[in-house]
């Protein structure tokens, strides 16, 4: 193994970190304090789910500036102001009293994870490897759900010891102590061979579209519904996921460890999907990830067996989150590294709405029909809508061919 080799895995684990402490800690937790939340304030289920939904929102509407900004200076400094808003959130949710204030909070945190950890981290790892992407990315990636699985835990417990503000300033801590340091030292955008030129200049020299001609291609629009099918789906379910349980007669811990487990497996999941997208395109493997998340909804459907329930755990577990590390994979392998940042946050505005309007449509429902039946048969349908698109896509020289007909044209 080269030094630049070993440098880029280095990176990969700071960002595991990065995103374990958090997006893990950040937008994975929010199954456990959403009971919490109900508890504490006494809000509607439709209610509280704005509180979910405003932290995708201003996530979503922050990833195309980060996305513009990526493409032009370093990432070390997107990723430090995106931590240190993180932690300041934290620090403010110990502190609310109100809707207002909570609602502050959370759209502050959605603007700290969307600059601190999956577009940077996808940017810097899209960068730093070729063959092993998939590999490096799925490990970076389920730095977000391992942090779901050691986080979830660690919050319900000092809520259940010493209330929703303490969780809130605990989750804190280790942002400020370890996560700012630790991208202050080791990230870098791209590996040393380009020194002498900017991240812009460097990344014209990179293969792929320019991002106009990226909005004339399929795939593009491919991609645009599976970012908005993957984020409806997986929102609506998981923020609603532990009071899910509840309803279903489940103990409050089991249904907390229920969601823990869950982002075990999916971490797990990640990493051989990553080795599955290196093998057979990362296309075909979001499209799997897709029909194993609609086979998950059935099983949902009988949870109140326990059996069934198990089956559902370790089904949805398997790739519910995988689609956060595929996505960045397909945009590099069919729009190219050119200008990597700017279509994927482009793309990611799919996300955003997909992820505003999942945990509120499912608290919409539930409180209208009392059940989270219709909700779930609704997002069925959609995780098979969003492996139709994922299927349809195509590989960036083909892309380029169909569609502009001449490589140069591609570049115009």
């Amino acid at each position: 193994m080269t030094p630049q080799e070993r440098q880029g895995w280095f990176i990969v684990g700071c960002l595991f970190v990065a995103m374990l402490l958090v997006f893990g800690s950040g937008y994975d937790t929010t199954p456990t304090f959403l009971p919490a939340l109900l508890k504490t304030f006494g809000w509607s289920r439709a209610k509280t789910s704005f509180i979910p939904s405003l932290l995708a929102l201003s996530l979503g509407i922050c990833v195309i500036p980060v996305g513009w900004l990526l493409d032009r200076v370093e990432a070390k400094f997107v990723m430090l102001a995106g931590t240190i808003a993180a932690g300041g959130a934290f620090l403010l949710a110990s502190h609310a009293h109100s809707f207002a204030e909570m609602a502050a909070a959370y759209l502050l945190l959605g603007i700290g994870i969307a600059a601190g950890t999956v577009m940077p981290a996808a940017f810097v790892v899209a960068n730093w490897f070729g063959a092993r992407r998939g590999l490096a990315m799925g490990i970076t990636s389920a730095g977000t759900t391992t942090g779901g699985m050691l986080m979830n835990p660690v919050a319900a417990k000092v809520i259940g010891a010493h209330g929703l503000r303490a969780a809130y300033f605990v989750l804190a801590v280790p942002i400020f102590a370890i996560v700012v340091p630790l991208v202050m030292l080791t990230v870098r955008s791209r590996p040393p061979g380009a020194h002498r030129m900017t991240v812009a200049e460097a990344g014209a020299r990179l293969e792929g579209f320019e991002t106009a001609a990226a909005l004339r291609t399929r795939s593009f629009w491919m991609i645009v519904i599976a970012q908005f099918c993957f984020a409806l789906a997986a929102t609506g379910v998981l923020i609603h996921f532990n009071q899910y349980l509840i309803d279903l007669h489940y103990s409050a811990a089991l249904a907390a460890t229920a969601v823990s487990v869950s982002f075990g497996i999916t971490t797990a999941g990640k990493v051989l999907m990553g080795l599955f997208a290196d093998r057979i395109t990362a296309r075909i493997a979001l499209a799997v990830s897709f029909a194993i998340q609609a086979i998950a909804l059935v099983l949902a459907l009988g949870a109140a067996h326990p059996w069934l329930m198990a089956m559902f755990v370790l089904t949805f577990g398997a790739t519910f989150a995988v689609p956060l590390m595929l996505i960045p994979l397909l945009i590099a392998e069919s729009m190219g590294l050119r200008r990597f940042g700017s279509i994927s946050g482009i793309t990611a505005v799919a996300n955003t709405i997909g992820a505003a309007l999942g945990p509120i449509v499912s608290g919409w429902i539930f409180d209208f029909a009392h059940s989270y039946t219709l909700a779930f048969e609704a997002y069925i349908a959609i995780y098979i809508l969003g492996a139709i698109a994922a299927w349809a896509c195509r590989p960036y020289s083909l892309e380029r061919e169909i569609t502009f007909g001449a490589p140069a044209a591609a570049e115009a």
